[in-house]
């Protein structure tokens, strides 16, 4: 449905311009403006903002503050307020509730609305009393002149609470409201929106309050008794000579253009940076041929602005998901003066120069963070629904997509099986989340919402944009520990975990808490902002809670139903089918959702095996134990330049109104709220190799609907922080290699060895990932003599001449052969077309090869690197480690090499060694040949794009594939040529 995807540009536009001329022209009256909650967000905005700009609320009679007033101290041209200069005008029902003492509910529809102008209010005190002096008889004058010097002088603006008890648990909608009254609009470039029900960057000062989360007093309005606070202002604001000025005219932030509401610098921000690339790459063209699937950019399917993923805690009881935006405020960071320096490295003087490396700044650019709107993932559901449709079994999409979007679409598949659980008369169907609920959003208009009830999609936006945030807060600090189910056998920890917590299959705590790893925190502004307490639990430390997404048992819809999977026993199938009717059996008894028994019909194995491989190696050992929080959360931060290097980050883990702040009335006492700095602090970088993805959606961020620049420190680097991060971890944390040289064979013999550092296989996740080594000999001059393993610009594996392996896409037969070629394992490698490639390939029942998450019925060969300390099921060191279960036994056969590695004695847990026998021409001294090996990494490998491209060219989101990939700039990024560089050494022989 075109309203799925965003409305034509020019229409929208001209819808809202015609919704905010109405507006304008008749701005409504203060007891006839409507409740937020009943009104779609731009039709609301359209009737709020005239009535605020045009300062209907001033000529209604509300009360107001005695003067302008300053938040917080103003001190050599540098304001440390929480607001600029700042004059507030109650609406009846917040005075009611003043005088009431403060005490019970405000009614709905009242407002606050907060006048600011440039600090510090000295200027407009001091202005009006000079009008006051010279027109003592014409007060009206003195009004119009002074709002005339507040819009011209001032930048007049006001923000906005008004009271709607239906709307959030806070209860409040907030604004931020321009002279010109202009309304949102979602459009690229992206900027957090002016208004937003439980706006999560207010809460991070209003949570403070004691009451209502609002600090209002009758001290500071006119009529009443009692004095406004006081705060230091100098004289650096005065036009006066820079030797009557403090600090002879200097500012202490000369460089910060510092505006704390508003958003016109993100929006500014967003604007100066690259557009995105239109022209199509030669050499991928060439690869991938663009006829018949590369759509136009109109025709592009688009995802919606990340400010739309916009779900605040429910009136009264909270929900169990909520999405990021209301925890940004307080867990964003702060960009340094005047407003602070928190989880944020500062290195430059401007506000935003630096590293955001709080959880929400790191978390939104780690691939968890891009999740749900990871282009590859959508590109391969409809690649496996296109199979299934092929093999006659369509009706098993929903069931497969919906168990995906378990863990792509987290939040949302869940909150929406939570909510049709716990109301079965919506009509909601939570046993198909569809794919396209990612194009959702809430409607903005009436006409948006029309479209959306007449399509049937209304009832699921909010869990679109719930899934667009992918792996969220919400979730991992939901997980609790798997538990046996009334019946099983008395299972151990790990017997519990594999038999009912994989594949997305995890329980979760009360929907009023949220787990980190602290005891002693602030639980105050949370439970006041949501209606959820912070609470500490281990378990957030524990690498089985990543295991419940990073473990992945899916069925084999082609398989044979009654034999066995190859390389498993009857005892082992079983083994994984009952792992899988556990899980469906308690998603049914505790949600009532049916959509995993299907799946259940078939052989099972297991498709992802990140968190078993951990398990199985001596990164899961006393004494070298490291876990995966340990590796993918690091406490340290080394900037790509080298400048930065802190081995470990202290600092506090949020940063809201505490006793550090200017004084203001009606907070609550300090002890509830004060936040320490922490010297245990774990970053959200949350880091692999995928800088594929990431480049993806950093090119394409106007496309893929993300803001480059971060909402609470204006940095722009957030994309270019994760991708130097995995760099970091490519180069220093992922793979050892080693390479010595000696003649023979009438050339050079290089013996390579790859040790993997990591916790898990190299390359680990799924199966398509590959790594491959690259071994080059160069003469003197450096021109090239020999390579196995060198590609052209596409990434594509070539030999000697140029030419692309048979082998790199899976699909060639050789003449009276039955299955197509590809590279084994090698011990020894002698020519240019043999090339060591580090991967796992999967056939389906007819021995096609295939990326099909649910057709990998036969195992040709899987030579992935092993981590250290990785034992053989069956073995005595493995029964030593994990005694005599048949359960670990079965799941840990899939930590297990497979084809011709199994042969190979060099194939050792934690390393491999591959001879290259390298011919030279005639006439060379092998003395002056240097030879150099290189590990190169492809999560997203040549043959995976084809499969893609091939399988379902007409999908809206392979086509979007297509169009991303096809673009790609990858020339001087990390994956220059599709290919991420690890490890590498030369060596040349010694004279």
């Amino acid at each position: 449905m075109p309203w799925q995807r965003g409305l034509d540009m020019s229409f929208k536009k001209a819808i809202l311009t015609g919704i905010f001329a109405l507006a304008s022209s008749n701005p409504a009256a203060a007891q006839d403006l409507p409740l937020p909650s009943t009104l779609p967000l731009l039709d609301y905005e359209a009737q709020l903002y005239p009535f605020v700009a045009d300062r209907a609320f001033a000529t209604a009679g509300w009360a107001r503050d005695k003067s302008w007033r300053d938040t917080g101290p103003y001190i050599l041209d540098s304001n440390y307020g929480v607001h600029p200069a700042v004059r507030i005008y109650y609406s009846p029902g917040i005075v009611d509730w003043l005088e009431a003492g403060r005490e019970g509910r405000i009614p709905d529809g009242a407002i606050v609305v907060k006048e600011m102008a440039t600090p510090p209010a000295a200027r407009y005190v001091e202005h009006r009393a000079a009008l006051d002096r010279a027109h003592p008889d014409d007060p009206q004058r003195v009004e119009a002149e002074i709002l005339s010097y507040l819009k011209a002088d001032g930048a007049l603006n006001w923000t906005v609470m008004v009271k709607d008890s239906g709307l959030s648990h806070g209860g409040w909608f907030f604004a931020s409201v321009g002279q010109d009254a202009a309304i949102d609009t979602f459009d690229a470039p992206f900027a957090p929106p002016s208004g937003a029900a439980g706006d999560g960057f207010c809460m991070r000062c209003h949570a403070s309050a004691a009451e209502e989360l609002i600090f209002s007093t009758l001290d500071n309005v006119e009529g009443y008794d009692g004095e406004p606070l006081i705060f230091r202002v100098d004289e650096s604001w005065r036009d006066l000579p820079a030797v009557q000025r403090p600090a002879m005219g200097r500012t202490e932030q000369a460089l910060i253009d510092y505006l704390f509401h508003g958003d016109d610098a993100v929006a500014a921000s967003n604007a100066g940076l690259p557009a995105s690339p239109t022209e199509i790459d030669p050499a991928f063209a060439a690869t991938f041929p663009p006829e018949g699937i590369d759509p136009t950019r109109d025709d592009l399917q688009t995802l919606p602005s990340q400010w739309l993923d916009s779900v605040p805690s429910r009136p009264g009881a909270p929900q169990h998901f909520l999405t990021s935006d209301n925890c940004v405020g307080c867990h964003g960071g702060l960009g340094g003066p005047p407003s602070g320096t928190t989880m944020f490295l500062q290195t430059g003087p401007a506000y935003g120069d630096g590293y955001n490396i709080s959880e929400y700044g790191e978390w939104r650019w780690s691939p968890m963070g891009l999740a749900g709107r990871d282009p590859v993932f959508f590109a391969q559901l409809e690649s496996e629904f296109a199979l299934l449709e092929q093999l006659g079994a369509g009706h098993l999409s929903a069931d497969l997509g919906t168990t995906c979007l378990s863990c792509h679409g987290a939040m949302g598949q869940r909150q929406l099986q939570l909510d049709a659980h716990a109301n079965p008369g919506a009509g909601l169907d939570p046993n198909d989340f569809k794919p396209s609920y990612a194009q959702l959003h809430a409607p903005l208009t009436q006409a948006e919402k029309e479209a959306q009830v007449a399509d049937g999609t209304f009832a699921y936006h909010e869990y679109g944009n719930l899934a667009r945030e992918g792996i969220s807060c919400a979730v991992c600090h939901r997980i609790q520990p798997p538990e046996r189910a009334e019946g099983q056998p008395d299972y151990t920890a790990l017997e519990t975990y594999l038999m009912n917590g994989t594949t997305g299959v995890f329980r979760m705590g009360a929907a009023d808490e949220l787990y980190g790893p602290y005891d002693d925190v602030a639980q105050t502004p949370m439970r006041n902002a949501m209606g959820i307490a912070p609470v500490g639990n281990p378990y957030i430390k524990e690498s089985e809670l990543c295991g419940a997404c990073h473990t992945i048992n899916l069925p084999n819809v082609d398989a044979d139903t009654f034999d066995p999977l190859e390389g498993y026993s009857e005892a082992d199938q079983e083994i994984f089918n009952q792992a899988a009717r556990n899980g469906a059996a308690f998603l049914n008894a505790e949600y009532g959702v049916t959509f995993p028994e299907a799946l259940t019909e078939f052989q099972h194995s297991v498709e992802q095996a990140t968190y078993l491989e951990w398990v199985n190696s001596q990164f899961n050992e006393p004494g070298t134990a490291r876990s995966c929080q340990d590796c993918h959360m690091s406490g340290g931060f080394r900037s790509a330049d080298g400048e930065i290097d802190i081995d470990q980050v202290t600092t506090q883990i949020a940063s809201i109104q505490d006793s550090t702040y200017p004084d203001v009335a009606n907070r609550v006492p300090a002890d509830q709220i004060d936040v320490p700095f922490r010297d245990t602090y774990k970053r959200h970088n949350f880091v692999g190799l995928n800088v594929f993805m990431v480049e993806m959606l950093r090119q394409f961020a106007e496309e893929m609907g993300m803001s480059r620049t971060d909402p609470m420190t204006y940095a722009t680097n957030g994309a270019e922080l994760t991708i130097d991060t995995m760099a970091r971890q490519a180069a220093e944390e992922t793979v050892d290699v080693s390479l010595s040289l000696a003649e023979g064979y009438g050339g050079l013999v290089a013996e390579v060895t790859v040790a993997n550092l990591t916790g898990h296989r190299m390359p680990s996740g799924v199966g398509f990932r590959r790594a491959f080594l690259e071994v080059r000999a160069a003469g003197q001059d450096g021109s090239l003599l020999w390579c196995s393993g060198c590609t052209n610009g596409a990434g594509v594996i070539v030999d000697g001449n140029g030419v692309p392996l048979v082998t790199e896409f899976l699909d060639v037969v050789p003449p009276g052969a039955t299955e197509a070629l590809f590279q084994p394992h090698h011990l020894v490698v002698t020519d240019q077309d043999q090339v060591q490639i580090y991967e796992e390939l999967t056939q389906n029942a007819e021995k096609v090869f295939t990326t099909s998450f649910v057709q990998r019925v036969h195992h040709p060969k899987d030579n992935r690197l092993t981590p250290l300390g990785m034992l053989m099921p069956g073995t005595d060191t493995f029964r030593a480690k994990f005694g005599d279960s048949e359960v670990t036994a079965a799941f840990m056969k899939a930590t297990r090499p497979e084809g011709g590695a199994t042969k190979d004695p060099d194939f050792l847990p934690g390393s491999d060694r591959t001879e290259y026998r390298i011919p030279l021409p005639q006439g060379t001294d092998p003395a002056s040949v240097t030879v150099t090996a290189t590990l190169y990494s492809q999560a997203i490998p040549p043959y995976y794009l084809r499969q893609r491209f091939q399988t379902a060219p007409d999908g809206p989101a392979t086509q979007r594939l297509y169009y991303l990939a096809s673009r790609l700039e990858t020339e001087g990024t990390l994956i220059e040529d599709w290919k991420l560089r690890t490890g590498s050494a030369s060596a040349a022989l010694e004279r």
